[in-house]
């Protein structure tokens, strides 16, 4: 039973490029990698998560326009491209990455003892989709330095991130480590 490193929307949409794209989640791809070559060699099976949208997504309703599948923006960043050969990939259309994809049946098979949860948006992609891991049980760990949120006009990404943290700690039950812990 090898456990599971989740990697969360690390895509260039959210990153370099598109109406979403942040410095914030840019610079986190160092630290994002240097999680994921731990817990490789730790073991773990990496699954990835890419917010994938047809072009009439109701989404849009509330965000601009993001990751449209098909386009650059909702491929995984050039610095993580060399982990998906030995990885899943699972294009989601919503937060969590439970929402109509084969991640429940996937973890199912895999039964992991923990469940490490890595990437962007800290309070939208990552949070949801602890939450939905925490409300099946699984034991979640999420490395501090290793998620990232943006900043923009009423939502301040410092602020933001600290919230998600202590949520997933303090509400969802997940332990949340510090760059020296992981």
């Amino acid at each position: 039973m090898p456990n599971v490193t989740i990697v969360v929307d690390v895509l260039n949409g959210f990153t370099r490029e598109g109406n979403l794209a942040s410095p914030r989640c840019l610079d986190a791809i160092p630290r994002i990698q240097r999680v994921i070559d731990q817990r490789l060699r730790a073991g773990d099976q990496l699954i990835f998560l890419a917010d994938t949208h047809d072009k009439d997504d109701k989404e849009f309703e509330i965000f601009p326009v993001h990751c449209v599948r098909g386009t650059h923006e909702s491929e995984v960043v050039d610095e993580l491209q060399k982990y998906l050969a030995g990885a899943r990939l699972i294009r989601k259309r919503r937060y969590s990455g439970f929402f109509e994809t084969d991640l429940e049946a996937i973890l199912r098979q895999l039964r992991p003892v923990e469940v490490t949860v890595i990437g962007v948006c800290t309070d939208i992609c990552v949070l949801h989709t602890v939450a939905d891991l925490r409300n099946r049980d699984y034991k979640v760990i999420v490395p501090a330095d290793a998620v990232a949120t943006f900043d923009a006009p009423g939502h301040p990404g410092d602020e933001v991130q600290r919230w998600a943290l202590a949520h997933m700690r303090g509400i969802l039950g997940a332990t949340i480590r510090e760059p020296a812990e992981v």
